[in-house]
This record gives structure tokens, sequence and C-alpha cells, in this order.
């Protein structure tokens, strides 16, 4: 009966055991909770002279155990555990550790991607004496992250030619994008960035672009995996957003007519320059080297320039602004970050091995080095910061944001002579297998005069108006038949589609109606100074105008004083005149300058002389009625 019972009791207790704590021994497990001890269990030390071997594999095809260590002590450099990446001892080694204290604890330990079987195997070996207090390490799996590539389906409008997508000032762009997954995309999140510091999640999506420019769309798309795994490919989507067209110089020779006056009016249109001609890449990429090998991994991300002209270069480093990267890595010392050109021309700002590997960081790490995203800072490079990043990194602490020169021995200068157009390459290598870091995005700043006009005016003309009497070229000469405000469109279009138009306006004054002034007598005034009331013709020149309040009315001693409305008569109502003297008046509306002009004669008339006449002497007819017939 106890060779019955036995199995029994030893297979439901190995059941049980999966579930439950490890204590360290010879031996594999497959679960993916529970905690992890030295053979001393949750309050004893481990022994002298052990030599053990354990395996913890995952409960499901497809995942990877994880143990992260909350307590760790073991004698230094005499008691060792090392942790391979595998079923045995034979797989790739993870690390070796001993010691006590933060800088000795294995901290969290995960079975790398590469590894087809999700176990971690760990070996355990004492000396002969000095045994402490071992460990504790929390079990738990993970599934590695699947491949997803994201796809932009379509968009409208849909790319030209050259696959750009050419829009107008506040546009609409729709978009609508999908992803490849090599296992399942069930419940995956669309997120984009329109380059323009706007954002949607969706797989349709619209973006409106208020500013002109040249533009980069990116999608991530991510998977529901708690670890949180998304698309590495960049769909880098330009869009070119036409700069609205600049009608500098159209307008009027005058602005304000005088009733039946023209003038000329001057159309002008240009297109400003786009001022973003290699916009940010955002291409988040894990950083860290191959842990299966060991070996140091290289990643690049790239941003083609097409927008400037055919063959230019850049013929001084003033030309180039900077180089900016967000990034965040938990130890730059075993870091290479190096720009490649597009004639494969190189500078490089931070280089392993030369001799100055501060054990600083970039950004605010996740110090796990689990693959989780920490906090990126910006770091800019260019030619006219003083210092290099090797200069301020201090070991332990971060590297301050900032502006960086390049490596001494490395130089911007290199660049001189490369293509502006082509792929620019940032490049940065992790050499160490216990750290990693994100660089989330990108981008190169180059001098704004470097960029030709980026797109041409195909048409411009005024809208035709009946008041236009004549048409040179892109001058119109204009003469309104009524009074008021008159508007003239000018209107250009641009090799975008995009049409865009400018109003001129002139306010046309009243007509000024007049009738001609009297006149003015003086009959027996005696002796001089002969005085006339010039004022009597005021009523008399304004009779007819409905806006008889809104003139001004002037009498001057010449045809040049009244047209330059200079010298005008003061003392008009008691004017001392000659006989036969011209008087001209300047009828004026308001002070606008618009007049009309006219003119009488003082006249002086002496008393008559009258001289005896004889009478009239006439005979009645037979009637004698006393009336002469």
């Amino acid at each position: 009966m106890k060779k019955i019972i036995f199995p029994i009791i030893a297979l439901l207790f190995s059941l049980t055991a999966l579930s439950q704590d490890v204590i360290m021994q010879n031996g594999t497990s497959s679960q993916c909770s529970g905690i992890f001890y030295d053979s001393g269990g949750a309050t004893g030390n481990y022994g002298d002279g052990e030599s053990f071997v354990y395996t913890i594999c995952p409960e499901n095809p497809g995942q990877q155990v994880q143990l992260d260590f909350i307590a760790f002590s073991t004698q230094l450099n005499a008691d060792i555990m090392t942790i391979y990446d595998g079923d045995d001892t034979t797989a790739p080694v993870l690390g070796t550790f001993s010691g006590g204290g933060p800088g000795n604890n294995p901290g969290l330990v995960t079975a790398t991607s590469g590894n087809p079987t999700g176990c971690l195997t760990i070996e355990f070996v004492s000396d002969g004496a000095g045994a402490t207090t071992g460990w504790e390490a929390n079990i738990s799996c993970y599934t590695p992250c699947q491949d997803i590539t994201a796809v932009l389906d379509t968009s409208n409008p849909a790319p030209n030619g050259d696959g750009e997508i050419l829009i107008c000032v506040g546009g609409d762009v729709e978009f609508t994008g999908s992803a490849v997954f090599s296992v399942d995309g069930t419940g995956a999140t669309y997120d984009w960035d329109f380059g323009n510091n706007t954002t949607a999640t969706g797989q349709n999506v619209i973006a409106t672009y208020t500013n002109p420019g040249i533009y980069i769309v990116e999608l991530v798309v991510t998977d529901t995996n708690p670890i949180g795994c998304s698309s590495m490919n960049s769909i880098s989507q330009v869009v070119r957003v036409s700069p609205e067209i600049d009608f500098t110089g159209t307008q009027a020779t005058n602005s304000t007519l005088c009733f039946g006056d023209s003038t000329t009016i001057d159309g002008v249109a240009s297109i400003p320059q786009f001022e973003d001609c290699a916009p940010e890449i955002f291409d988040q990429t894990w950083l860290e080297d191959t842990q299966t090998t060991g070996q140091a991994a290289s990643y690049s991300s790239t941003i083609t320039v097409d927008c400037y002209g055919p063959g230019q270069v850049i013929t001084d480093v003033s030309q180039i602004t900077n180089i900016c990267v967000t990034i965040e890595h938990s130890f730059i010392g075993d870091l290479d970050i190096y720009l490649v050109a597009p004639n494969g021309s190189r500078v490089d700002f931070l280089e392993y091995g030369d001799g100055n590997d501060p054990g600083a960081y970039f950004g605010i790490p996740d110090q796990a080095d689990n693959g989780n995203p920490g906090i990126g800072w910006e770091y800019c490079f260019s030619p006219t910061a003083p210092q290099s990043i090797n200069d301020v990194a201090i070991g332990g602490s971060s590297v301050p944001a900032g502006s960086y020169a390049p490596l001494p021995t490395s130089s911007f200068n290199n660049l001189i002579g490369t293509p502006l157009n082509g792929n620019w390459t940032f490049v940065v290598t992790d050499l160490w297998a216990i750290d990693d870091g994100t660089l989330f995005s990108w981008n190169l700043n180059f001098d704004p005069s470097l960029v030709p006009p980026s797109n041409n005016i195909v048409s411009e003309s005024w809208d035709a108006d009946p008041s236009i009497t004549n048409t040179t070229g892109n001058t119109i000469t204009v003469q309104p038949a009524t009074e008021g405000v008159h508007c003239y469109t000018y209107r250009a279009m641009d090799d975008f589609g995009c049409e865009y138009t400018e109003q001129v306006c002139i306010d046309v004054l009243p007509e000024i109606v007049t009738e001609a002034p009297n006149n003015l007598f003086l009959c027996n005034p005696g002796a001089p100074p002969f005085i006339f009331d010039l004022t009597q013709n005021t009523p008399v020149v304004t009779a007819s105008a409905a806006n008889a309040g809104d003139l001004v009315v002037t009498y001057h001693n010449s045809q040049a004083d009244a047209d330059a409305d200079t010298g005008a008569i003061g003392t008009a109502a008691a004017y001392t005149g000659v006989d036969g003297e011209v008087i001209y008046i300047r009828i004026e509306y308001l002070t606008s300058g618009c007049y009309e002009p006219s003119s009488f004669t003082l006249n002086i008339t002496p008393e008559p002389t009258i001289n005896a006449v004889g009478d009239l002497v006439q005979c009645d007819d037979s009637s004698n009625d006393g009336v002469a017939d």
C-alpha cells in the first residue's frame, strides 16, 4: 500500500509546488509566482559548501521568467550565484553575483526575448565557511513583445508622385492606418503624431494643419501586452503645408480719391520660404546590447532630406544650427553616438573606450533596465557649443540637458561638402549588457536661409470690375463713377492648388456740386477805400449742394493761391477791392484736398450825370378825351 500512496503524495506535492516558494536545491519547476529563497528559506542562512543548480521555467509557452531580487547577501567573491539565460548551465550567462548591498544585488533579471525556453537557470556555489543570509526574489513571467509593423493604408488627399501630401494652410488630411502583427493584433491601439504638436488615436483620424511647413506623420501601434509592445518602424509620411501667399506691395497709389479722379493699383504676390526642411523624427527605440551574445548592438534612425536645391552642399559649419536628440540611458560610458551625413561623412559626439567613459546618465533612466522607458531629456550638439559631454559628465548623475560640442577628436568640419539632400542617420551603439535606454526622437536644424522657395505662383490677376479703365501687367487703373468705398480683389494661386486673395479698397469722396458766383457791384461808393462783402457768394455757390455743411469756401487773390489752398483772404466779409479785380474761390470738401474752383469780378459804378430834358406836348384828337392814342 505504501508503494501506491507515496507516488500519489509525491505527485500532489509536485503539483502544488508549482505555485509555491522555491528553496535553492538541485531541481526544476515551472511557475510564474512565488518566492525564490536560498537554501535557508525565509529565515535561515544558506549552508557552507553548497553546489546547487535550479531551473525555473514559465508555466506557458511563449512566456519568459523574471526574478526580482528584493534582498541579496553572500560572501563577496566566495559564495557566488551565476544566472544563465536558458534551461541549463550551457546557456549564455546573464551575470555572476556575490556580496551584499545595493551595488551587488542582481535586481531584476529577465530571460531575454531570444531565449526559446523562457527559463532561467540559477547556479549557486558556496565555499567552506562564511555563509550569510542569502537572498529573496519574487518570481514572475512576462510575454515577450511580438513584431509589430505600422502601416499607412490611405490618406485623403493622397500623396503625389514624390510621396508627399500637399495641402493649403488650414487644410485637413484624413489618415487610415493598420499594422502587421506576428502574433495577434486584437485590442491594439493606434497612436498618431502629426508632426505639428497634435496627436490622435484610432485607425481613422483627421489632422488639421494651421501653419505652413513640412511635417512628418508617424504612427505607433501598441498591443495589449502588459509590458507595452509597440511598432518600431517609421511610416514617416511627409505633409507639406503651403505658406500663405504674401501680398505685400499690393496697394493703391492713392487710397482716397476725389470724385471723378483715377488711380493705379499694383498687384504683388510672393511665397515665403519653408523654414523647417528637416523635421523631427519620432522613432522611439529601446537601446540595449544583444544579451544573448553579449555583443554590441547599434540602433539608427534616419531623416531623409529632399527639400534643398539639387547639388546644394554644406559650405560652412555655421550652416548647421544643431542636431538635437531626446534620450534616456542608465549608463552613457558604454555608448558610441555619432551622425552620418548623406555622403558618409561622420561626426562623433560620444565614444566608448576613448579613456573618457563617465558613469553618468542621460535623462532620468529606469534603473531596472528591463526595457521600460525612463524620462528623456533633450541634448543638442552644435558647432558653437564650448564643451563636449565628456567635459561635464559626472559619474552617478544625469548629464544636464543642453547644447554640447562634438568630441575633441571629431568636428562638424567633417560635414563640409556633404549634400544637404539625402539620408542623415543618427547612430547609437550600446556595448554593455546590464544597462539600457530609450531614444525618443531627434532632429536636424540647418540655417533657414539655405531653404529654396518651396513652391511657385502659377497664376495671379485682378477680378473684373467696370471701373477698371486700363490693365498693364499686374497694375490696373481705376476710375469709380460713384462716391463711397470701392474694393478690388487680387487673386493668386500656387502650384499646390492653394488660392489666396488680397482686397484693396479706395474711398471716393462725394461729388462737389456748385453754382456760379455773382459778380459784386458797388454803386456810387464815394471816395475809396471800396469795401466788398465777398461772403455774399458763399450761399450762392453752395446753393445746389446736398452737403453744403461739409463744404469749406475760401477766397483768394490768385488762381494759384486757390489751387494751393494758400493765402486765403482773411477779411472776406470786409474786403478792400478795386474796380475790375478778380476774386478766386476754392470750394473744398472738408479738408480732403478735393475742391472746385470759381471766380467773380468786383465792380465799382460812380453816380451817373443827369441832364435837364424838355416837356413833351401832344394834341388831343377829335374825341377831345384827353388821352393820346
